[in-house]
């Protein structure tokens, strides 16, 4: 299966079940048939074998109400913490602090409603990388921004992919 960034992707339950507790990952759910998150997707801008993904939920109004607390909490926009944006019409909340990396070997497969890929504008695409971007060079520092230890996850995933030899 090819890998194209910014489309939509479900993770395999064995990616979940080897680093999930360790990482602090959602799990996998199905509900009423229908299996969540589904992640979005792009590569690294160094290691082209490292896919890093973002999950995106249709619970707006949770997500909404958490960004808010957090907004007066710290009294300015909390800009990279999740992203809203309606995808196919359905509204979501890309959760950029849950953002991980893995590689191609943990891809299920492509998201698809009615039998149809979905695409995810330009526009949209562009500002969820520049998030993503922004909080992965933020944990490079040492600061932390996701609910997972970035620094050392990325070099567990990088490790994997040399070993595998996944291209």
């Amino acid at each position: 299966m090819e890998i194209k960034e910014g489309r939509l992707y479900f993770i395999k339950d064995e990616f979940l079940e080897k680093y999930g507790q360790k990482y602090n990952l959602m799990e996998n759910k199905i509900n009423k048939g229908t299996k969540r998150p589904t992640y979005f997707c792009f590569r690294d801008d160094k290691n082209k074998n490292l896919l890093w993904f973002v999950p995106m939920s249709k619970q707006y109004e949770k997500y909404f109400k958490v960004y808010n607390a957090k907004k007066q909490k710290i009294n300015k926009e909390p800009n990279n913490f999740v992203f809203f944006n309606n995808i196919a019409g359905i509204k979501g909340v890309f959760l950029i602090q849950n953002i991980f990396p893995t590689c191609k070997i943990y891809v299920q497969q492509e998201y698809l409603r009615r039998g149809q890929k979905i695409k995810v504008s330009k526009v949209i695409q562009r500002e969820i990388l520049d998030k993503a971007k922004d909080v992965i060079a933020l944990a490079n520092r040492g600061i932390v921004a996701t609910y997972t230890n970035l620094p050392e996850f990325i070099k567990e995933i990088e490790q994997e992919i040399f070993i595998i030899g996944n291209s």
